[in-house]
């Protein structure tokens, strides 16, 4: 049971903040002083319920004490080839220590073996020593003292009220450069009850920059069984959620591909790792309730779980059912392929998901994302690996949720025999309605990152293959569906023609009548189901149908 969080902030310090330092850390938000910048300090609330602290981060000298925001190319959220970092810099004279002041004071509700860790990435330049030197006080009292070499460090801080910490640079050095910078600050509490506590601590920074490709990117330490989740900003205030990594026990790198340096504004990043205070999950029906206009007095939505054995964390599957379907009557939709996998399978409203026209004026995409973070609370949940696979009414839902859902909620989707509505895509733009209602008359860019896999049959009578109006609605074709979402997760290129896709040959992973399309490498595929119905038969026959199963779950469990 994870009971507490590190996270994981890139800290760059520009005019866009009118000098105001805002560090974001898991619940709470960190606002301090930085000397020379601003001279407001208020008091802060902390890392997670009932811990607080003030931060204030000054510059000492032997001269006048300067505190800069100044470029280096080393960094994440560069702008103008550049990156901005705190830079106590005073090169008038050789013996300047250039030293770097964190100070945490009014700190309160650490329990017993509770400390706060600070930790993040530190340079010298120049042609002298690069030996940094750090020192911790109690007060005015020195009561730990070190140095590192290392690009790195991490400094541990005792359970104290009152903490100093000094990250000085060298005493000597070369004139007109010398300087010690911190570009990125981590902290974190560490130690004290919770099974969780020792675990979350150890995740930190311990790379960062721009590739090759001018992406931003950094790298963090993970431990396996956790998930953690990627957020942007650029304003260190507000957060976007972004991907859900799942943690293997080592180093793991997010390189924003995205994001270019130079940008403006300035793109933030930091990792969050997801707490799961609810033990592991059983098989069982979850619910959670709901008020609308339907159901003004409020209407309980349930979906039906089964976890497989062992002690996880597993990936997970939700199976949305087709119009008139269950989640009991789907839950084995994809079986016996993925016995792996926690399988959860939602109950539409009135046995239908509010897509377009259906008996269901249901909020979906809600009842959805916050299944979605319920499941995510579970310690045998991996929250880096959910996939969502919908079944005709069920696969409109899940294009709705490719497009409306933030990139942490999930990872993968399967579409089967719906594409798009034509009133999802149109001149361009996704659509939707923030209302949660299906009136798409609000524009949207959905979420990057995604993994996602159609298939349709090309004599399906009620979704039409080519596009067009059915009884059902009016569609894009299955082929421009698939499409229009690579594009929405990077694709450049144009549109694969119909001759272009590759036929099965029983040898290629596949058997005829499949025939593949892909985009980004095989990030988005779609599968022709030539002759299919709407069921994915062929002739009368369940065979293919059954095989679109067996792709289906390699592709999603992959």
């Amino acid at each position: 049971m994870k009971t507490l969080f590190a996270c994981i902030l890139v800290l760059t310090l520009t005019p866009l903040l009118q000098g105001q330092t805002t560090v974001s850390l898991g619940t709470g938000k960190i606002t301090g002083s930085v000397t020379g910048l601003s001279s407001a300090n208020p008091n802060v609330s902390g890392l997670s319920a009932g811990i607080s602290f003030d931060l204030t981060i000054t510059a000492t000298s032997v001269t006048t004490p300067v505190l800069t925001v100044t470029n280096h190319n080393d960094g994440i959220g560069a702008s103008g080839g550049s990156e901005a970092e705190i830079d106590n810099r005073n090169n008038l004279i050789a013996n300047d220590d250039e030293s770097l002041v964190f100070t945490l004071s009014n700190v309160t509700g650490l329990t017993a073996g509770q400390s706060l860790r600070i930790s993040g990435i530190g340079a010298r330049s120049g042609s002298g020593t690069t030996t940094k030197q750090y020192a911790i006080y109690d007060g005015t009292t020195s009561v730990s003292s070190g140095s590192f070499t290392a690009m790195t460090f991490a400094i541990s801080v005792p359970d104290l009220t009152s903490v100093k910490i000094t990250a000085a640079g060298p005493t000597s050095g070369t004139v007109l450069n010398s300087r010690f910078i911190i570009n990125q600050l981590l902290l974190t509490v560490t130690g004290g009850a919770g099974t969780g506590a020792s675990a979350n601590a150890v995740a930190k920074i311990t790379q960062s920059g721009i590739d090759d490709s001018d992406h931003p990117f950094f790298t963090f330490d993970s431990v396996a069984g956790e998930s953690y989740e990627i957020q942007s900003s650029t304003d260190l205030l507000s957060w976007t959620p972004m991907a859900t990594l799942s943690g293997t026990g080592g180093s793991i790198t997010f390189t924003d591909e995205f994001t270019h340096a130079p940008s403006v504004p300035r793109i933030y990043h930091r990792a969050k790792t997801v707490l799961t205070p609810n033990g592991n999950l059983a098989s069982t029906t979850l619910s959670i309730t709901q008020t609308w206009a339907q159901q003004p007095s409020g209407f309980a939505r349930t979906a039906v779980v089964q976890v497989p054995a062992g002690a996880g964390p597993h990936p997970v599957i939700i199976l949305l059912h087709g119009n008139g379907g269950t989640g009991a009557g789907t839950i084995g939709a994809l079986n016996p392929h993925v016995s792996t996998a926690i399988r959860v399978a939602p109950d539409g409203y009135l046995n239908s998901w509010n897509v377009d026209g259906e008996a269901s004026e249901a909020p979906d995409v809600a009842f959805i994302r916050d299944l979605i973070a319920l499941l995510k609370t579970y310690d045998n949940v991996d929250a880096g690996k959910i996939s969502i696979f919908g079944n005709s009414n069920g696969s409109g839902m899940t294009n709705r949720l490719l497009i409306e859902l933030d990139g942490a909620a999930f990872q993968n989707a399967g579409c089967q025999v719906s594409q798009m509505l034509a009133k999802m895509h149109h001149d361009g733009n996704f659509w939707f309605n923030a209302t949660g209602s299906n009136a798409y008359d609000q524009t949207i860019a959905p979420a990057k990152r995604r993994r996602i896999i159609s298939l349709n049959g090309t004599v399906d009578p009620l979704i039409p293959y080519t596009g067009g109006t059915s009884v059902i609605g009016t569609f894009i074709s299955a082929q421009e569906s698939i499409y229009r979402f690579a594009q929405a997760m990077g694709e450049t290129g144009p549109q694969l023609a119909d001759a272009a896709g590759i036929p099965g040959n029983g040898t290629n992973g596949y058997s005829a009548p499949f025939v593949k399309y892909a985009y980004r490498s095989g990030q988005l595929v779609h599968y022709k189901v030539i002759g299919g119905n709407h069921g994915l038969q062929v002739s009368g026959s369940f065979a293919y149908a059954d095989e679109a199963k067996q792709i289906v779950a390699a592709f999603l469990l992959q």
